[in-house]
């Protein structure tokens, strides 16, 4: 039986916080669908940390010597390490429902054409209180790539099953984009294969704000640097896409330049962004508000100098 390839692997990026990684363990194997592994891939959180986890004889624990900074390398680990038909990413701070696996497994086997199915979440606290604000359930577009471009609907690597085929034609998860290398994956794979929604709650997704925040300028810049890949092969093979991609590029580069503003950094940075904006969609009434925010954050800095 140790030979047997598992029909799923289940690939856990992990970083401290080892209560976390351990109630997402246990939500897998309360799974109604029971032909996976486990991989947890632990991203240098010391001993302390790799003690405290709770795993069932069978996982696979990869401990990496030297903390990436990202969890996209963490992930890519698991991949290359995994044996599964269909690949599950669940991040550590996210747990699955019981039927979550079973429903997903059904979808892909019954429809070959399909690469990638994700299912909607329900935001919860630490706690795993439901917060008051949920998103509505996803609705898939007929081009999903476009749908994709303009935003990324899959809010959480947690929500998807990958088909192997599909994940090994574009290569993992791309190293170098390090806040939004989920959404450039999702845009590689909509372009090789077909997506499929469903609009059950199958994954709480544990929601911060104030974790959010802290990471708000690499999240953004991860962003644009993702649609900025995406650019390169649609001006060659989907110019249709462009002005999606631009109008996108414009508010990402006005959200970034807010962003900077409340970092405190300096006013050229600001107004390369707001530039870059400009450039994309000359339209935009954020362009024009990020300069009159721009003009005021400039004269509050000067006024501190004299202070």
């Amino acid at each position: 039986m140790a030979d047997t390839i598992p029909v799923v692997s289940v690939i856990i990026p992990a970083y401290r916080h080892a209560d976390f990684v351990n109630q997402a363990v246990a939500g897998v194997m309360r799974q109604t669908f029971t032909d996976y592994e486990i991989i947890v891939v632990d991203d240098c959180s010391g001993e302390e940390t790799v003690r405290q986890y709770r795993l069932p004889p069978a996982a696979l624990l990869i401990v990496r010597a030297e903390n990436s900074g990202r969890a996209s390398i963490p992930r890519n680990d698991g991949f290359r390490a995994s044996r599964g038909r269909y690949l599950a990413f669940l991040d550590m701070d996210d747990i699955w429902t019981p039927e979550k696996l079973a429903t997903q497994v059904a979808i892909l086997d019954a429809h070959p054409e399909i690469g990638l199915t994700f299912c909607h979440y329900t935001k919860v606290d630490e706690t795993l209180k439901p917060r008051i604000n949920q998103t509505p359930p996803p609705r898939m577009a007929k081009d999903h790539l476009k749908q994709l471009l303009a935003r990324n609907m899959i809010r959480t690597p947690s929500l998807p099953l990958i088909r192997r085929s599909a994940l090994e034609a574009v290569g993992g998860f791309d190293d170098a984009i390090i806040c939004a290398a989920d959404w450039d994956l999702w845009i590689r794979l909509a372009r090789v294969t077909a997506f499929h929604a469903d609009a059950a709650s199958r994954v709480l997704y544990r929601y911060s704000a104030g974790q959010q925040s802290k990471q708000l300028l690499r999240m953004r810049r991860g962003g644009i640097m993702a649609l900025e890949k995406a650019r390169g092969w649609a001006a060659r093979e989907r110019p249709d896409l462009l002005p999606t991609l631009h109008r996108r590029l414009a508010h990402l580069y006005c959200r970034y330049a807010w962003t900077q503003m409340s970092s405190r950094e300096e006013i050229p940075a600001v107004r390369r962004s707001l530039s870059a904006a400009f450039a994309f969609d000359p339209l935009t009434w954020r362009v024009y508000l990020g300069f009159l925010r721009c003009g005021g954050y400039a004269m509050l800095r000067g006024l501190r100098k004299w202070i």
